[in-house]
């Protein structure tokens, strides 16, 4: 498997789709989840930058300027992208250890195999993978420039009456079944190429 990215997901906001499914839902999409840091909330961003409710977020009006300096700049140097996706494990890990460390987030590592890779050829990958850790589901998945996708985002779940579903409300099948869904879903909903991936949690060290 080949790591495409680290996302901090703010677990505590559930899809009305998912409701009765799942209470913590996670998501390569920052259209059915937030992800942390929200880079559209912070400086240099208008007209939505420095957004006083996001700064009530964080302990200190300190802490943020501190976090959106620092987001920012990762974000200049091509390592952070809009839809939340770190290049890095490294850099995930600060930011949640720093920032974002508590009940309502979970830092998740998104990885797919080798021959879905041509239809990732836009984005950028980190070439220092990682192992992943704990394995939480699959999701289906398609990149246009600002970030990810999910069937989920076009309903095409529907296609699949008999899916079943995690606890953290993604596919609950191994990932040649996924990687079917996958090729059955292309051409519908949004204008991406379908990628199945795995989605694990990324094990914090005490």
């Amino acid at each position: 498997m080949i790591t495409i990215g680290f996302y901090i997901c703010k677990t505590s906001k559930v899809p009305s789709f998912m409701e009765g499914i799942t209470d913590c839902f996670v998501s390569a999409s920052d259209c059915l989840i937030d992800h942390e840091p929200q880079i559209m909330l912070c400086h240099d961003w208008k007209p939505r930058g420095d957004d006083e409710e996001y700064i009530k977020c964080f302990p200190s009006r300190d802490i943020y300027i501190k976090m959106s300096a620092e987001i920012t700049k990762l974000q200049g140097d091509g390592l952070f992208d809009h839809g939340g996706r770190f290049l890095r494990k490294e850099d995930a890990l600060y930011f949640y250890n720093e920032y974002f460390n508590d009940a309502d987030h979970m830092l998740i590592s998104v990885s797919t195999e080798a021959e879905f890779m041509p239809y990732l050829e836009e984005i950028t990958i980190y070439d220092d993978q990682c192992a992943e850790d704990d394995f939480l589901g699959h999701e289906i998945i398609g990149w246009d420039y600002l970030g990810f996708h999910s069937f989920f985002c076009n309903k095409l779940q529907d296609e699949f009456p008999d899916i079943r579903y995690t606890r953290k409300g993604l596919i609950d099948e191994n990932f040649d079944t996924v990687a079917k869904m996958a090729d059955k879903i292309q051409g519908m909903g949004e204008p991406v190429d379908w990628v199945p991936v795995a989605i694990h949690r990324v094990l914090i060290e005490s």
